[in-house]
């Protein structure tokens, strides 16, 4: 599983490489290369770090495609290899920005599953009053490929 991981990693590298080329700002193409440094030097023999840096290397490989860096990226990785969940992180962000927002703490989802194709996942979290967020995403062409 954690070869897959990695592959996922590997490959979303090599698509920012290349599209980070056409970030305009220089400064976003410098901040990009050092989120990919930090996030490369990760450990990758962790199932638990290895999907956490596959949150962020994917949700940055989202933004270099678009040409603008926002959220997280906007600033320097964090110094230490302790890094929150992307989702919480985003809570935290949005929290800072609108002060009626609580923050966000350890946010684990109860189900987080993909298909052996790679073409469906699921992903099943509990809401704070007793309920739950289910997210689904299904691609034909495999969940790998964008």
């Amino acid at each position: 599983m954690a070869t897959q991981d990695n592959n996922e990693f590997r490959l979303a590298v090599r698509d920012i490489a290349y599209h980070a080329t056409f970030l305009p700002n220089p400064y976003d193409r410098v901040r990009c290369s050092e989120w990919v440094r930090k996030l490369a030097g990760l450990r990758d023999d962790d199932l638990e770090i290895a999907k956490l840096r596959n949150e962020y290397i994917q949700f940055l490989r989202i933004q270099v495609r678009n040409r603008f860096l926002h959220g997280p990226f906007t600033n320097p990785p964090p110094e230490s290899d302790n890094m929150c969940p992307l989702a919480e992180h985003l809570g935290n962000m949005l929290a800072k920005q609108i002060p009626y927002l609580p923050r966000s703490g350890p946010i684990a989802p109860m189900l987080s599953h993909q298909s052996p194709d790679g073409r469906a996942f699921v992903s099943v979290q509990q809401i704070a009053g007793g309920g739950v967020l289910c997210y689904m995403a299904v691609s034909p062409d495999g969940l790998n490929q964008f």
